[in-house]
């Protein structure tokens, strides 16, 4: 599902409650409490020159100075954040939102790290709990500061993930309200109502975005995805084209045009279309398929032509080698398998 998520650089990017009647922690008696600020301001010069090892060595002293110098533990979770190390950053991050639970910009930056340490679960449990957290964490961040574009839709897609597609079309339009001129908003509100099977909303969504930016192949593939659920085919063709136009290595659009061919008995450009999607996704499947289906459907309508049982049957078993799970393209591949007889004694 081609569902974007909001994206941010780290400068303007990256959850635990602040509890009543917790102490200010106290700065440690070995280090002045009136240095960390310098402290931190020389852990910021060293992450502008990427010298993270050295950053992180001032933050720390900054921290050591001022434990509740959010800030520094925020600068902290940044730098651990793009190095990769996804759970060292959710830690900084919540030291910062619990030593300011009022600060936007931590929350937010929590809640994109549990959001990738959800995509990075190694089981499904785990993941499931990283997208609560994140939900949370964004909740929090809305609180602070409603009319944020990327935590509306990064909520969005958070309640889309677990299925919860009428909060997740909430938070959407809460976005699309945000910023009403980011195609972004009304791309993901037309994917929200496709997976709700409402196709004519998601068209109309889809064509909201497109008339901000209409150079979006991704979104013409969903948009012609459900010109197809409606049997609207010369509409699909218009989509899929122009997708192909505005990015000739896009193998799922060519994917799809070569199902539209398909159904439309234009076998020969059928053809053309998928082998384009598999020379771009060798490793496609569902192109494999459609390729056998198409070279399978001639060979029942010219059972005299030569080959084309044999390249559909090629096409399908490579189509089983990528995906073996395809239980009735099997019985297919059994039903046209030529029987070999036995020789004769």
């Amino acid at each position: 599902m081609a569902f974007r998520v909001a994206q941010t650089t780290l400068s303007a990017l990256m959850v635990l409650a602040w509890v009543a009647g917790c102490q200010k922690p106290e700065a440690s008696p070995l280090v002045p409490a009136h240095q960390a600020s310098s402290y931190y301001v020389e852990g910021q010069l060293a992450m502008d020159r990427q010298d993270y090892d050295a950053a992180l060595a001032e933050l720390r002293k900054a921290i050591a100075a001022d434990p509740s110098l959010s800030v520094a533990h925020a600068a902290i979770g940044d730098i651990y954040r793009k190095q990769g190390k996804l759970e060292e950053a959710a830690s900084a991050y919540e030291q910062a939102v619990t030593t300011d639970p009022s600060s936007f910009r931590p929350q937010y930056n929590l809640g994109v790290v549990y959001q990738a340490l959800a995509d990075a679960a190694k089981d499904a449990q785990a993941g499931a709990e990283y997208i609560q957290k994140a939900i949370d964490t964004y909740v929090k961040a809305l609180e602070i500061q409603p009319g944020d574009f990327d935590a509306n839709l990064n909520l969005c897609s958070c309640y889309f993930q677990e299925g919860k597609y009428d909060l997740a079309e909430k938070y959407c339009k809460g976005a699309i309200q945000a910023d009403p001129k980011n195609p972004g908003g009304p791309f993901n509100l037309g994917v929200i109502y496709k997976q709700m099977d409402r196709p004519y909303d998601a068209i109309r969504a889809f064509k909201d975005s497109l008339e901000l930016d209409i150079n979006q192949p991704r979104l013409l593939v969903e948009l012609g995805n459900v010109y197809m659920k409606l049997d609207r085919l010369k509409d699909a063709q218009k989509a899929f084209e122009l997708a192909t136009q505005q990015d000739a290595e896009n193998a799922d659009a060519w994917e799809q045009m070569g199902q539209v061919y398909y159904h439309q008995q234009r076998y020969d450009e059928a053809v053309k279309a998928y082998e384009k999607a598999i020379t771009l996704n060798p490793k496609s499947s569902s192109a494999y398929r459609g390729l056998g289906v198409v070279y399978m459907t001639q060979f029942i309508n010219q059972p005299g032509e030569p080959g084309l049982r044999e390249k559909g049957l090629e096409a399908w078993n490579l189509s089983l080698e990528y995906n073996s799970n395809q239980e009735d393209l099997v019985k297919l591949v059994r039903k046209y398998t030529p029987t070999l007889s036995k020789p004769s004694l």
